[in-house]
């Protein structure tokens, strides 16, 4: 059966990473001659490389998310083509250009039949969030509004997890956080005195706490919640993150 392999750009101090990150058959990196290339069994039924890329944009979104979580310093990877493996080891590349694409090169290079074999079945902290998010859609718009970087963004990660729950009582009741932590990062997320336009709110009703948090305290408040939330959903984040 013929397959696809996606050819990944970006920072190779990133990039390197991947191929021990994600080994599965549903979601893999592999390295050729100092290229990555993504895998993924969801490509095996697909016939066109349009088809093909419109996946591989929503599968390089969560890695990406994910790879934030758990890498502070991750920069994003890019689709940089899309090559055709057909029965008889010719690739075909793709390049795409807007919405249209264009045939670059044909050339006879045969598959390594090790590439795609993965002995290792216990899945990766990415590989359980990928997974996870493309099942769950609370769990994929809170690693999206994390990755952003931004109050209000961090806001929206609290409210995702919070409705999650039952409300902040129970992350305080789970021993997430404080009720003082999260009642300091909501009036100063909210106040325009405390963070002028990266506020939630324009309007000068929203006062700020005493102490109004720093972003960098606040980044920290939320991804700890978000850590303990996604272990509460049963994806165990222990192997980088320790209580």
């Amino acid at each position: 059966m013929p397959k696809w392999l996606i050819s990944l750009k970006g920072n190779k101090f990133d990039l390197e990473e991947l191929p021990e990150l994600l080994k599965s058959s549903e979601v893999n990196v592999i390295e050729e001659s100092g290229c990555y290339y993504l895998q993924s069994s969801e490509f095996e039924l697909l016939s066109s490389p349009e088809e093909v890329l419109e996946k591989v944009r929503i599968l390089i979104k969560l890695i990406n998310d994910s790879m934030k979580l758990i890498f502070d310093n991750f920069h994003n990877i890019e689709e940089d083509g899309v090559t055709l493996i057909k029965d008889d080891g010719k690739r075909i590349h793709y390049v795409f250009v807007e919405t249209k694409f264009e045939l670059r090169a044909k050339v006879n290079i045969k598959v390594d039949s090790t590439d795609n074999e993965y002995l290792d079945s216990k899945l990766s902290a990415i590989e359980q969030l990928i997974f996870a998010a493309k099942k769950d859609n609370s769990i994929e718009k809170a690693l999206q509004f994390f990755s952003k970087n931004t109050w209000i963004d961090l806001y929206k990660v609290y409210e995702i997890i919070r409705d999650d729950v039952g409300g902040e009582h129970q992350i305080v009741a789970n021993n997430w956080a404080t009720k003082n932590d999260l009642e300091r990062f909501s009036r100063t997320a909210q106040s325009k005195d405390a963070i002028g336009d990266d506020a939630r709110h324009a309007s000068k009703k929203y006062t700020p706490p005493a102490k109004p948090m720093s972003f960098n305290e606040a980044k920290e408040l939320k991804k700890r919640i978000l850590i303990k939330w996604l272990n509460y959903k049963n994806i165990n984040l222990a192997q980088y993150f320790q209580e």
